[in-house]
């Protein structure tokens, strides 16, 4: 159950059981769909489907407009990318591929205001109410720098031999959550997450991550694995994608409808 006037970062903090999606495709339009379908986050994708920034802002937009927090997967642990997801208004980033300390760090400090970190200011943004904050700008950061989240994706296996490391960083990850198809496709297994080796080092982040107070995310394909991966520990759960969801959907359909449509030319068949 949802507690009131809770902001979404102190939500996935407290161990709230969230649901959300990936966003491929550059559509406002279906990102608001996914709100008003009642999912609680959608992580708009900049690493495999690069979306020009003023598309990911309006993205944005679609998601606060239907009471969805925005994430973004970034391309890379790079300043400037990290800043560009930011400054459109994103309420936390996704960082790919974190194999070591330092890569969580980089991250936290380019999410993050001095003293906290390094993360450019300017006070004309959209995610500074475009100079609406300038007055108070002082106590803003703050609260920025508290309230965003910071997801790294755990995909290797040299992410997987330095977790430990990971998990150690202060200020560090809010979510560790598992790449499970790159970490298959590095442990020579592509295309099978669910191979014996895989899942039990997706187990072992599992575990290690809980252990140090960290909250777990993966991606989940079917309701089935959503039970699954919840009664393993894990919290912040994302279906694949909208576009995999739009195939699947309409080829049910055009399957059906063929289906249909042959038993009733069988049938009129039985009256020539």
């Amino acid at each position: 159950m949802r507690e009131p006037d809770l902001t979404f970062a102190q939500r996935v903090r407290s161990g709230e059981r969230l649901l959300g999606s990936f966003a491929f495709l550059p559509s406002p339009g279906v990102v608001e769909i996914l709100g008003r379908a009642g999912m609680d986050f959608v992580i708009i994708d900049q690493e495999h489907s690069r979306k020009s920034w003023e598309t990911v802002e309006n993205m944005v937009r679609a998601a606060e407009v239907s009471g969805m927090a925005a994430l973004v997967r970034v391309a890379n642990i790079e300043e400037k990318e990290i800043l560009h997801a930011l400054e459109v208004g994103a309420a936390g980033i996704m960082v790919p591929f974190v194999e070591t300390a330092d890569d969580v760090r980089r991250a936290s400090s380019a999410l993050r205001y001095a003293p906290d970190g390094t993360r450019g200011t300017c006070t004309q943004t959209r995610a500074a109410n475009y100079g609406a904050e300038r007055g108070r700008f002082v106590d803003y950061a703050k609260r920025r720098n508290n309230d965003l989240l910071l997801i790294g994706l755990i995909e290797s296996h040299k992410g997987l031999d330095n977790i430990a490391s990971i998990l150690s960083v202060d200020q560090g990850l809010d979510v560790v959550f598992i790449g499970r198809s790159d970490l298959a496709s590095d442990m020579g297994k592509p295309g099978q997450s669910g191979d014996p080796v895989v899942e039990a080092a997706s187990e072992r982040i599992v575990i290690c991550a809980l252990k140090a107070g960290k909250r777990v995310g993966v991606a989940q394909y079917t309701p089935a694995e959503c039970e699954l991966w919840a009664s393993r520990g894990c919290s912040f759960l994302a279906l694949p994608s909208e576009s995999g969801f739009l195939l699947e959907a309409f080829s049910s359909l055009r399957i059906d409808v063929d289906t249909r449509w042959n038993a009733l030319a069988n049938h009129q068949g039985c009256f020539t």
